[in-house]
């Protein structure tokens, strides 16, 4: 009686509301896919709510990946990376963009533009470097530059607004960087100086004040006159991370 008089006061809620309940659990949740489960039989009223697809974009995924589920139980975590893709978590299509780009006979940056456009930095920073690494014009290149700019937006702002030549920053692209080199070693086992997907090579952008890219302070923060030394900077980093010297 005590669990009815409970769920009644649960459908007295909008459906709004339910939904970012839901959500909540989905994204702060240990064990994502058991607790919403619980909350799909707790009532009907529940269970609607949970199948909304903004529950499913909130799902954290790369928390199920790292607890190793996808070693545990390959086909159940096979068909939830389906599903969560299908709905657009942006986590999902990291994981996928990440097997479909490095892995693929014909690789391809779909899915992990839907991770850039969710807002994953990790995936944007792939994103964004496989993208530029692509040389396909100005319009790729400034879309490179968006998420790169995205990931630093805090200490841009501070450049752009600080007297004297504007000097642009990478903190944010450090942290993704060494997050993006264990996902792609991790889910496509890529070994050690395994050369990436071909790309075209670009070569270097003089910077006029002759410091651009040396690291600076006690952080190793790196600073940069320009975008595309930023954003070129970042490809060699990763390869180095990945092992690869060209």
């Amino acid at each position: 009686m005590a669990s009815r008089r409970q769920c009644l006061l649960l459908t007295d809620l909008p459906m709004e509301v339910l939904i970012i309940i839901a959500s909540d659990v989905a994204v702060t949740s240990y064990k994502p896919m058991e607790d919403l489960g619980n909350l799909r039989a707790f009532c009907r009223v529940m269970e609607f709510a949970c199948g909304d697809p903004s529950v499913g974009q909130h799902v954290a995924m790369l928390r199920i990946y790292m607890e190793g589920f996808k070693w545990l139980n390959p086909d159940r975590y096979y068909n939830l990376l389906a599903l969560m893709v299908g709905v657009a978590n942006p986590q999902a299509c990291t994981l996928k963009g990440i097997a479909d780009f490095f892995t693929g006979t014909n690789p391809s940056l779909n899915e992990v533009s839907c991770a850039a456009a969710g807002g994953h930095n990790v995936g944007a920073y792939l994103y964004a470097l496989m993208l530029y690494m692509n040389n396909a014009g100005a319009a790729d290149d400034d879309i490179a530059k968006m998420y790169i700019h995205r990931l630093e937006c805090k200490d841009d702002s501070v450049a752009i607004g600080s007297a004297g030549p504007k000097k642009l920053r990478n903190n944010g692209c450090q942290v993704c960087r060494e997050e993006a080199t264990y996902l792609v070693n991790s889910v496509t086992w890529h070994m050690h100086g395994e050369p990436l997907p071909p790309a075209p090579v670009r070569g270097d952008f003089p910077c006029a004040q002759g410091d651009c890219g040396k690291v600076k302070g006690r952080e190793q923060a790196t600073q940069f006159c320009n975008e595309d030394s930023r954003i070129h900077h970042e490809i060699v980093e990763f390869k180095k991370r990945m092992g690869i010297d060209q």
